[in-house]
Parts: C-alpha cells; sequence; structure tokens
C-alpha cells in the first residue's frame, strides 16, 4: 500500500475548532481591558457617588475626556449622575458603555 498524503477533513475540522475557541479567548481578553485613564476616571465616578449618598448633598468634581479637556461631573443624593455627554456616562448607573458590557 502507497502511503497517502494530505489531511484529512477531521484533522482539518480540529484545527479550525480550535483555532476558533483560540480566537474566542483572545477578543475577550482584549474587549473586557479598560485603558487606565478610564478606570481612574470611573473610580473618580464611583467615589463621587459614594459620598453624595453618604452625605444627602450633591458632589460636584471635574474629569477630563479622551481629549485631555475638563468636563464637569455632578454626583446626585439620589445616586444618579448629572455629567456632560462627552464623557459618555449612564446618567442612572454612572458607568462608562464599556463597563456595562462587562458586566
Amino acid at each position: 500500500m502507497i502511503g497517502r498524503r494530505g489531511v484529512t477533513l477531521i484533522e482539518l475540522l480540529v484545527v479550525l475548532v480550535l483555532l476558533g475557541i483560540l480566537s474566542g479567548v483572545v477578543v475577550m481578553s482584549i474587549t473586557t481591558t479598560e485603558p487606565p485613564a478610564q478606570s481612574k476616571a470611573i473610580a473618580e465616578v464611583r467615589d463621587a457617588r459614594e459620598r453624595a449618598l453618604r452625605s444627602g448633598r450633591p458632589v460636584a468634581i471635574t474629569l477630563r475626556d479622551d481629549s485631555g479637556s475638563a468636563r464637569p461631573m455632578v454626583a446626585l443624593p439620589d445616586g444618579s449622575v448629572i455629567a456632560d455627554s462627552a464623557l459618555r456616562l449612564d446618567r442612572l448607573a454612572g458607568k462608562s458603555p464599556s463597563e456595562h458590557r462587562a458586566q
């Protein structure tokens, strides 16, 4: 019997499945990470919300957007947030869209 050369269909399917799983893991790890500057801003928003909730008074802070411009933000005693639309924060949750996807 002469030796056959080539790849069987099953071998090809196994390789494609493994590549699909690997690419899925890579995509998930890339999409769940946030830039450090955004993480810092989100931490500041959380802190302002907590202070407003504890004190029962609005807390105003200034955040920097992606371009470095100063943007005002106010955390209200009910836990909601009023911010410039350039900051892209959810009014009720005080979170960015990328933070919503991560959960």
